[in-house]
């Protein structure tokens, strides 16, 4: 049985699941407090190291970043989840463990997770989690979960969908 740690990564407040095969065994989030981005990022790096030793993982995947339109601050904000991105991808390539990076798009479509706004979408987010898992659970871990489930259903579907590196195709 593998252990799949599903992350909702973010500059500040990180949502995260473990889950055994299909099953979810736990959930949490952690919160990066540092001002300096460079000690925030060694920060979240260390989390997400402790998570992978603590629950024996095996493979993780984690969510993909991409440009908004329309929304304030977006390339700085687009800049910093970059960052967050390659810290998490370079540790995990460091360590060898398979990981992929799925779009936000994709795991909402497979979930069904609707909503014409982004609050509207967290909260079915949370609806999802705890009619699926029994489980209330906050923004951030809920995104976490769904990203989790979502995994975990597309990779019964397929003999193998990590290959050591990230893939947007799921």
């Amino acid at each position: 049985m593998k252990r799949v740690l599903a992350l909702d990564q973010a500059s500040r407040t990180t949502g995260w699941a473990v889950f055994e095969d299909k099953n979810l065994v736990t959930f949490g989030k952690f919160t990066a407090t540092e001002e300096d981005i460079g000690e925030r990022l060694y920060e979240i790096r260390r989390h997400v190291e402790r998570l992978i030793l603590d629950y024996n993982i095996d493979e993780v995947v984690f969510e993909d970043i991409q440009l908004q339109n329309n929304v304030l601050n977006n390339v700085q904000t687009f800049k910093v989840l970059a960052e967050v991105f390659g810290i998490i991808d370079e540790l995990l390539t460091e360590k060898k463990i398979p990981h992929i990076a799925v779009l936000a798009s994709s795991w909402k479509s497979t979930l069904s997770i609707k909503g014409k706004t982004r609050p509207e979408q967290k909260r079915n987010a949370q609806a999802y989690v705890e009619k699926t898992y029994g489980v209330k659970a906050t923004q951030d871990e809920s995104d976490a979960i769904c990203i989790g489930s979502h995994y975990t259903q597309k990779n019964a579907q397929a003999d193998t969908i990590v290959d050591g590196g990230f893939s947007w195709s799921i």
